[in-house]
């Protein structure tokens, strides 16, 4: 996916710290066409996004972090 870091809108994301969110915004509304009936596009996004803020959780403490010992 390209980002267009100039445009008003992805400014704003950053300024807001929320370009992850909006990714993957574009990228459920990018899919549903795809992967579902067009009667279901709606329900794809909201199940698409709610896994993905449900990933933060199964996230294992520290990972991804290095420690110093």
């Amino acid at each position: 996916m390209w980002v267009n870091e100039a445009h008003p809108a992805y400014r704003r994301a950053a300024a807001s710290r929320s370009e992850g969110y909006h990714l993957a915004l574009a990228s459920a509304l990018a899919l549903a066409p795809l992967a579902v009936e067009p009667s279901k596009e709606h329900a794809f996004v909201t199940a698409f996004l709610t896994s993905w803020g449900a990933a933060i959780d199964r996230r294992k403490p520290g990972a991804g972090r290095s420690r110093r010992r």
